[in-house]
């Protein structure tokens, strides 16, 4: 049966690659194309694939994907790019992501019933956004520079900063359960977790950099192995930080922002690297995400799930940002689109696997569970299919008094 999996798969992506620039203009993109190839192998289509989440090999392109997406995201980064988009990038992060976590916590309680900590938890697993489900509309010149830009990069932190608050609440929710460690052992935990991988991360992350900066000027590296470089220098940092007790997707994050690089082939490089073979482990994961992770939900699917996952795609993402961008002076279509395009995907989705790990004996687990599956998965397909709505509205009615 995997070989029946695996040639629907290749054929598929081959398929797409052939016709994406039409297939596009449908607003059917590459993450829709494979969650729903996913469903279809799934328990809910033709039952090729388990719902089994032991299985080793899932665990594996789930972490290493994860690594890659962090590193990948974060070494595209620079400090001046947080204040190069008239600071909305530093809005969206400062004021628009704490304010969408207390949001998302306070629809969870008030519609599914959790419990405080895990309507937290549920809430930093669906804050990070991910531009690449609406990357059509990131590509248009006729969306402004600004507004792109700021999106990527509120992209690429905010799944950084959101994880070591997943940590923190996942901790807290082990104090309960596991009776015999006290409050201290735990506090001490997170932060040699958090403390171990950062340091990790820096060190790794900073003499990555001078070492391929020290090839590249020599003349030793080549173009295929400064790709190669991007996956190598992120699972040295995640390896090395999970062997001293630290948190390896902290290090994989903080070794990506600093790997400041003098040369921007490098960087440009590593970014060749996460759009095409990190792309091709994304797809994976949304691939086992159509076909593991929504059956999964689909036993507990409920009105109330349904709702709460409407609001976080809307209310609970966009009063936020809203908020966060009063006294910018952009005006309303652009805040609209900053606002709208938040969509949840390889983040929320290896967090959510996180979560599974280490909770799966709470009572309000399933219902956790489900609700996240169901909110990632309407993402996917609205944000994925609202792209030519936001591409037509800026073409028809261009707003000069958008900062250019």
């Amino acid at each position: 049966m995997e070989e029946h999996i695996l040639l629907l798969a290749a054929a598929t992506l081959f398929l797409y690659g052939l016709l994406a620039r039409k297939i596009e203009q449908a607003d059917i993109t590459a993450p829709m194309l494979f969650t729903a190839l996913g469903i279809a192998c799934g328990p809910l289509g033709l039952n090729w694939i388990s719902t089994e989440l032991n299985d080793e090999l899932v665990m594996i392109i789930a972490e290493v994907t994860l690594a890659v997406v962090l590193f990948t995201d974060a070494s595209q980064i620079r400090l001046k790019h947080l204040t190069q988009f008239e600071r909305y990038p530093i809005r969206l992060l400062a004021i628009g992501l704490p304010l969408t976590i207390v949001c998302g916590a306070l629809t969870g309680l008030w519609l599914t019933g959790l419990g405080w900590l895990n309507a937290v938890i549920l809430a930093i697993i669906l804050t990070p956004t991910d531009a690449a489900l609406a990357q059509s509309v990131m590509e248009k010149k006729a969306i402004d520079r600004n507004l792109r830009h700021s999106i990527n990069v509120e992209s690429g932190l905010n799944d950084g900063i959101a994880l070591p608050l997943l940590l923190l609440a996942l901790a807290l929710s082990q104090l309960g359960s596991i009776n015999q460690l006290n409050t201290s052992h735990w506090l001490e935990f997170i932060s040699l977790q958090l403390i171990l991988g950062a340091v990790v991360g820096v060190f790794i992350g900073r003499s990555g950099s001078y070492l391929i900066n020290r090839a590249h000027y020599s003349h030793w590296i080549s173009p295929l192995y400064q790709r190669l470089s991007s996956i190598s220098i992120a699972l040295v940092a995640f390896s090395a930080a999970e062997l001293l007790q630290g948190n390896g997707f902290i290090a994989v994050f903080v070794a990506g922002l600093f790997m400041q690089t003098r040369h921007k082939i490098v960087i440009q490089r590593l970014k060749e690297f996460g759009e095409a073979e990190g792309e091709l482990l994304t797809l994976s994961v949304f691939f086992i995400f159509g076909a593991v992770f929504v059956p999964l939900a689909w036993p507990y699917l409920s009105a109330d799930i349904v709702l709460y996952a409407l609001f976080s795609l809307t209310l609970v993402r966009m009063l936020p940002v809203w908020l966060s961008l009063l006294g910018t002076g952009l005006a309303t279509k652009s805040k609209l689109f900053l606002a709208w395009f938040g969509p949840r995907g390889i983040a929320s989705i290896l967090y959510l696997l996180l979560v599974m790990q280490q909770t799966g004996t709470s009572d309000n687990y399933p219902l956790l569970q489900a609700t996240a599956i169901v909110t990632i998965a309407l993402s996917v397909f609205l944000h994925g299919a609202s792209t030519s709505l936001w591409i037509w509205l800026f073409k028809a009615r261009p707003d000069k008094t958008d900062p250019s």
